[in-house]
């Protein structure tokens, strides 16, 4: 290191630096001004009015709907984590279990998964119609009646849960099935040659190694399910309901539609303090001083964790019964998959979008259904496509080198790799009114650079994560060769290390563009109107706002469920897309390669 020039030690620091500077501006201090508006009184245009102590708080507790949400929200939380670890590990055992048709059954379970979460809520809003929807139409048959699952206070609650579930088991899934595969074969068949049970099998060997993946499954919903929010708002129209609003949500409609400005910060705060703590235990399961080389030791961790036993029960099932039950879970909940999907798409090719028949009777006629959606989704399309490529690019210029300078400089050691993955797990609602009054004072408000600015927000940490895990995995040995070769470390960087990591550039900005182009709150609130087809541009409303808003029949007070069908696949497509491309990378866990061990 003596023999290091002093200019280069500082070229970690300047590999890094727009990538620290970006989230002190756009992170930091966002996250601070929110908390500090808490303890302050906000203008309805989130003006500083003066610091008053704990009133907002008190003001907070006081209001009749925040301890039923707070309570509903606790209670929404536990359900759907409990159904993703369920779910998602009956799933994993099932797909390892079988031995054909294992990337088919994959592709359909991670279907729900590749939809933006509006697109998620405006099929359930199909499914869950009492008058089009297939589930009140099998209830009626059974004899049961129309349960009204969006009106009704006493379902509302679990038929958000529902979709949310839906959509997130797959992620959870894709977690404890990249732990299954991680598993040392010679352990499975010491079991076999030892005679283990079928629950031995599951308790003393699985369940002890991929415990790291369950950990951080349970973490990772948890997180989800805290800051839900486009289901919800979906749901209620943008309105306030205070039967199936979740914190976040709240959160924003206080600030947003109630005009409770200074309640809504206070809850944003409550929201800072969980978030924190979920994201504290969710850094430390994931293993950062392992994934930097910072720790050695995972062998002796595995072996900690293979003396971890559940409770003494026993049973056998004998193989080939094993095999049956494997293809009876997945094909039951395969169905309830891919069922919502298809009866979209069903939907969306009757021309009246009232489905009578499974098959429409003039499919083709349904097909202007698709015609009409992009005729009068273009211009939301169309920011969606420009905004989100712009944002990917802009997120690798940054995360690119400072992903380099923590993966091979170890740039503060594990603390910028902590706050990324922090700044990953946070709900969004968290840095909107700081953000929006920052656009507002610039502005900004309504405009692609908006959102072209704030977006980074959330596709940087993901990046750097993702690309770190690359880093690690190239030979030092590259870069220090070019060193020796007179290059200097920002020069060996430019020149040698990025053209070999072009794939995992690709996939990076892979993932910022569907994070970019799915991402609904920051739209839906910053923007007020679609594209006007304009030169500076105006109007800044994406695709997902497209769908949320709905399409209607005439006056507009009778939803056309086909229009809006189509408009959610149209919409639906560019991701599916991609998806189906990176679903190789998702499932050898590259995300999160460090639960493996």
């Amino acid at each position: 290191m003596s023999n290091i020039r002093q200019p280069e030690r500082f070229a970690p620091l300047l590999l890094a630096l727009p990538f620290v500077v970006y989230l002190v501006i756009f992170t930091l201090y966002p996250i601070v001004q929110s908390i500090l508006f808490s303890f302050s009184r906000i203008s309805p245009f989130f003006g500083f009015e003066g610091f008053v102590g704990l009133k907002n708080f008190v003001e907070m507790v006081s209001d009749p709907f925040f301890k039923e949400i707070f309570a509903d929200t606790l209670i929404f939380v536990v359900v759907v984590t409990v159904a993703d670890v369920g779910l998602g590990l009956l799933l994993s055992l099932g797909v390892e279990r079988i031995r054909k048709g294992k990337a088919l059954v994959t592709s359909l379970l991670v279907s729900p998964m590749l939809l933006p979460a509006v697109v998620a809520a405006v099929v359930w809003e199909i499914i869950y119609d009492p008058f089009v929807g297939p589930l009140d139409f099998l209830l009626r048959f059974l004899g049961i009646g129309t349960i009204g699952w969006l009106s009704n206070p006493s379902y509302e609650l679990w038929a958000l849960s529902l979709v949310v579930i839906w959509q997130t088991v797959p992620f959870s899934f894709l977690l404890i099935l990249a732990g299954l595969q991680s598993v040392p074969p010679q352990l499975r068949e010491a079991a076999e040659v030892d005679g283990f049970s079928t629950w031995q099998k599951l308790t003393q060997v699985t369940l002890p190694m991929i415990k790291p993946a369950i950990i951080v499954t349970v973490l990772m919903s948890m997180i989800t399910a805290f800051r839900t929010f486009d289901a919800v708002f979906v749901f209620n129209s943008g309105g306030f309901n205070p039967y199936n609003a979740v914190l976040a949500y709240y959160a924003y409609s206080n600030a947003f539609v109630r005009g409770y400005q200074g309640e809504a910060m206070a809850m944003v705060t409550v929201l800072v303090v969980i978030s924190t703590v979920l994201s504290l235990l969710f850094i430390r399961a994931v293993g950062l001083r392992e994934r930097l080389g910072l720790s050695g030791g995972s062998s002796s961790s595995r072996a900690r964790q293979s003396r971890y036993a559940l409770p003494h029960f026993d049973f056998n099932i004998p193989g080939k019964l094993s095999l049956a039950l494997a293809y009876v879970v997945l094909a039951v909940l395969g169905t309830f998959s891919f069922f919502p999907i298809v009866w979209t798409v069903i939907t969306s090719l009757h021309a009246s979008g009232v489905v009578v028949t499974m098959l429409p009777s003039r499919p083709l006629l349904g097909l202007k259904n698709y015609l009409t959606a992009l005729e009068q989704g273009a211009p939301y399309l169309l920011s969606s496509f420009v905004i989100a490529p712009v944002v990917a690019a802009g997120t690798i210029l940054i995360a690119a080198p400072a992903a380099y300078a923590i993966a091979r400089y170890k740039l503060g050691g594990t603390k910028l790799l902590s706050w990324a993955l922090y700044l990953y797990t946070v709900p969004s609602i968290i840095y909107l009114v700081p953000l929006y009054s920052l656009m507002a004072k610039l502005d900004l408000l309504n405009t692609w650079w908006a959102l072209m600015m704030i977006y980074p927000v959330f596709t940087l940490p993901l990046s750097v994560w993702i690309l770190v895990g690359f880093y690690n995995d190239l030979p030092k040995e590259i870069d220090e060769a070019a060193q020796v070769d007179g290059k200097s470390r920002i020069g060996s960087f430019f020149d040698v290390v990025l053209p070999i990591i072009r794939p995992a550039l690709a996939v990076a900005a892979f993932f910022a563009i569907i994070a970019s182009y799915s991402e609904f709150m920051f739209a839906v609130t910053i923007g007020s109107s679609a594209y006007a087809f304009n030169f500076p541009p105006t109007g800044t409303e994406t695709a997902t706002v497209f769908v949320a808003e709905g399409l209607s029949f005439g006056s507009g007070q009778v939803t056309n469920y086909a229009l809006l069908s189509a408009a959610g696949i149209i919409v639906a497509l560019p991701v599916i897309v991609i998806s189906v491309v990176l679903q190789k990378y998702i499932i050898k866990g590259l995300w999160f390669g460090s639960v493996k061990g």
